[in-house]
């Protein structure tokens, strides 16, 4: 089993350091793990990321990562927080993975918001001008009030001081697949999908349990699903991650076990 590496994809405005829990987590298990970043972020917030990030898509994203996954030795099972969630699923669209566990995952192409608070979200956006030819920053009543709405506020400011600015033509194919010429989010599903574990926080106001079951119903009895009552989008940051970890331990090592059988 610890032969399969695993690699591990951070959310939006972000970087590996999301992930750090869940990759100490597994390395200790006994995986080979890997957690490398999209095109742009790592560079510091400044000019230079700003104009890099304009008009950058998802689909760079995917072929960043796809570019580090050639690199390994065998399809790896991946560990995505909201956008890596994202990337993990049409990943597995295209037969390039072993598995995936979902943090939090943002939606495909396909999936409607089932919250008014989501819908209010895209209002938002709405009301932001043409932010899908800029690169904005992390607004922090926005992510506390969305993202990290059940941890202390004082966690709440560490966190979004670590985040940095964004494709705003990333925000756009998230939030208005509908309107995206590229079809930037589409997942496909042509039997080559792998087993897939949504990780759902009760608490997750950006995608909530209930969106996070109408994805994972596209994967019929490929998927599985985990509600974490009180949990927020940032989960994997919170007290009591372990459990998650835990659980998404024992589901790989079914899971794939059984896979490869």
């Amino acid at each position: 089993m610890s032969d399969i590496p695993l690699v591990l994809l951070h959310g939006t405005n972000a970087g590996p350091w999301t992930m750090a829990p869940f990759k100490k987590f597994f390395e200790e298990a006994g995986f080979a793990c890997h957690a490398p970043t999209y095109r742009f972020h790592d560079l510091a917030d400044g000019e230079e990321r700003r104009k890099a990030l304009i008009g950058t898509s998802i689909q760079d994203y995917v072929a960043d990562t796809v570019e580090f996954i050639r690199t390994l030795d065998r399809p790896p099972i991946v560990i995505g927080h909201s956008l890596g969630g994202l990337i993990a699923q049409i990943l597995s669209g295209r037969g390039l993975i072993e598995a995936g566990v979902l943090i939090n995952s943002s939606i495909m192409a396909g999936t409607t918001p089932t919250t008014d608070m989501e819908r209010a979200l895209g209002r938002m956006f709405m009301s932001a001008g043409a932010f899908w030819q800029e690169a904005p920053g992390q607004d922090f009543e926005l992510l506390a009030a969305y993202g990290l709405n059940t941890m202390p506020e004082i966690q709440q400011h560490e966190i979004c001081d670590r985040l940095s600015t964004e494709s705003g033509e990333v925000l756009f194919e998230l939030f208005f697949w509908m309107y995206d010429q590229k079809q930037a989010t589409q997942v496909v599903f042509d039997g080559r999908n792998a087993p897939m574990l949504f990780l759902t926080g009760g608490e997750d106001k950006v995608v909530p349990p209930s969106t996070a079951r109408q994805m994972a119903a596209r994967y019929g009895d490929l998927a599985a699903l985990q509600e974490y009552p009180g949990k927020c989008h940032y989960m994997q940051l919170e007290d009591g991650w372990q459990e998650l970890a835990s659980n998404s331990l024992v589901w790989i090592r079914e899971t794939v076990s059984r896979k490869n059988i």
